[in-house]
Order: structure tokens, then sequence, then C-alpha cells
């Protein structure tokens, strides 16, 4: 998987690299949805920071959200807290198709 971070307008450390790398990759063991590429931006609006994460999946899942919070770290949490609500979600939908289609060719 291709990850890119990066900084409007803003330095990003290494330990904050590192910290959203192994959170990504946790997310992809835990889901196992083979994402090809993630792109995580972090700007500073006024007095908080804003994490924006998009993940492309190989099923062909476009998934966006975004995190607010004072704190850089936080910001970036709130919005891997969404990213995993929205992969759950897309794996409960593929899960049921294919029990659908398993019930169907049974029949």
């Amino acid at each position: 998987m291709d990850i890119q971070i990066s900084g409007k307008q803003l330095k990003i450390g290494k330990s904050l690299t590192d910290y959203a790398k192994n959170q990504l990759d946790l997310i992809n063991k835990k889901y196992l949805l083979r994402p090809t590429y993630a792109n995580i931006t972090f700007t500073k609006e006024n007095n908080q920071f804003r994490c924006e994460t998009l993940l492309h999946l190989s099923s062909g899942l476009t998934a966006r959200c975004s995190g607010k919070a004072r704190e850089i770290y936080y910001s970036y949490q709130k919005s891997i807290l969404r990213l995993e609500k929205i992969l759950r979600r897309h794996k409960r939908r593929l899960r049921s198709h294919h029990l659908i289609d398993k019930k169907l060719n049974t029949d």
C-alpha cells in the first residue's frame, strides 16, 4: 500500500508519520480489504488542526473522511475512527451480499 502523508503550510514530523502508518497497517490487518493507496493531509485552521484521510481500495471504494481537534494527533484519531466506521460498513455489505448470493444458489 502506498501511503502519502503531507501538511499544508505545516511541517509533519517523523513520529506523526510513523504513527499514521502504524495505524493504517493495523486497520489493514483488521479489515483485510486490500487498500491500494492512502493520502493523509494535515492543515491548521485558526486554532484547530484538520486531518483529511483518503483511502482507495482495490474493490473500487474510495473512503474519504476528516477530523478536527485542537491537537494534531487527536484530529488524526477522529479521522481514523470515521474511516474504521466506513470500512466496517463496507465489509458488512460485502459479507451480506455474499450470503444472499449463497442462499440463492442453494435454492
